[in-house]
């Protein structure tokens, strides 16, 4: 089994995708410093000009792991707080999914 959790969100028009990118960039490196493997998509067919961050997991156990220590994480709250005031993109929605495939 597989557990993926995928944040969806838009670039705003007018602002800076490269400090966008800087910004999402600098919250991967925490992700990764937890254990996770993010990537960064952006959506080509639908709802074209969203872009989505999502990593993948084995299982709900791996998922929990990282995800508390992300959350207890100075540098991240630090970083959620300066990506949320800066204004670059707006949240669309965010899914935690579990694979059913064998």
């Amino acid at each position: 089994m597989a557990i993926v959790v995928q944040y969806t969100f838009k670039a705003l028009p007018g602002k800076s995708l490269a400090k966008l990118m800087e910004n999402l960039n600098a919250g991967a490196a925490l992700w990764k410093k937890h254990g996770a493997s993010p990537r960064l998509w952006a959506v080509s067919v639908g709802e074209i000009g969203n872009m989505a961050f999502s990593t993948e997991f084995k299982n709900f156990a791996e998922y929990g792991k990282c995800v508390d220590k992300l959350n207890a994480d100075p540098a991240f709250q630090a970083w959620r707080a300066k990506n949320q005031e800066s204004g670059l993109s707006e949240w669309v929605r965010s899914n935690l999914l579990r694979e059913l495939t064998p």
